[in-house]
């Protein structure tokens, strides 16, 4: 109880001179909100669980106008304060939807001329992080900001909404954690509006250690070894004999570096390119997933 009040007390203290700076930093253009961040409120430990996320307009009408050619295009930036040690699947997808029209600001409408809105990817970006865990709004003890930017301009020329699903990796801690989420974008003029609708509050999340009912994938059937690794992994997997296991190595960033089948009960890989750094394997098989750690030397 006390760690739990403690934290909350800690994000209420930091949440106003927290809202100013973050959006500062992101360079927040101020024309849409968070309408759902569907966060559960239990995981598990060593492994993994989805957010599924979506923006809309917001309510004011004097962001309601764009361009009529469809050159309003910005770089999309997306944030998520986690615990140290867990990280996010990177390569996100985000589907933009575009409006049938928007008013023009002078009570008229202005109506697409071409295909707006389509298809974007949210990639984890270093200075985004880093200016974020560097400034002013670094986050409390034990937490981190994780941030992503789209690959490629946005089109938002006639934005409506917006949605996507992050996938979070746990570690192996237990206990109560609170999350946050940001989100906004860079456009061409440079404007810092403080909206603080596009932060979220900390939303509450209990990791415990799971009650494994998998026939597979268990925490008493992986082994992994030598770890810390100086050019090859071993992964025993002993109830996965006549299974095909998918295998997944990410670096701390959410990047994927690394992928494969694993088909018996025992494989050995070659690490000896991976840069050296903690690293997370997932594996999957039937809809059960295991996430665990490794150190490359």
């Amino acid at each position: 109880m006390k760690q739990k009040f403690t934290l909350k007390k800690l994000f209420r203290k930091r949440e106003g001179w927290l809202l100013m700076a973050l959006f500062a930093l992101l360079l927040v253009f101020g024309c849409y909100e968070f309408k759902v961040v569907d966060q559960p409120t239990e995981g598990t430990k060593n492994s993994s669980f989805d957010v599924n996320i979506v923006m809309t307009e917001d309510d004011d009408e004097s962001n309601d106008w764009t361009y009529e050619d469809g050159s309003l295009t910005k770089g999309g930036l997306f944030s998520v304060l986690l615990p140290e040690g867990w990280t996010i699947t990177d390569d996100i997808g985000v589907t933009v939807v575009a409006a049938d029209s928007l008013p023009d600001g002078m009570g008229g409408w202005v109506k697409p001329t071409g295909e707006h809105g389509g298809q974007y990817v949210l990639q984890y970006d270093e200075t985004q992080t880093t200016m974020l865990n560097d400034s002013s709004a670094a986050p409390p003890e034990g937490y981190y900001w994780w941030g992503a930017v789209t690959s490629e301009p946005v089109d938002m020329a006639f934005f409506d909404s917006l949605y996507f699903t992050v996938n979070i990796l746990t570690d192996d801690k237990l206990g109560e954690f609170f999350l946050q989420y940001a989100a906004g974008d860079v456009d061409y003029w440079g404007r810092m509006p403080y909206d603080p609708l596009t932060l979220t509050d900390p939303l509450p999340i209990t990791i415990s250690p799971g009650v494994n009912v998998n026939e597979y994938l268990t925490e008493a059937a992986l082994s992994l070894y030598p770890n810390p690794s100086y050019g090859y992994l071993n992964i025993g997997l002993s109830g996965a004999m006549d299974r095909t296991v998918d295998m997944m190595i990410y670096d701390l960033r959410g990047k994927q570096v690394r992928s494969g089948q694993i088909t018996g009960a025992h494989t050995t890989l070659d690490v000896v390119d991976l840069a050296p750094g903690t690293y997370v394997l997932r594996l999957e098989t039937g809809g059960e997933t295991i996430t665990r750690k490794f150190v490359k030397h």
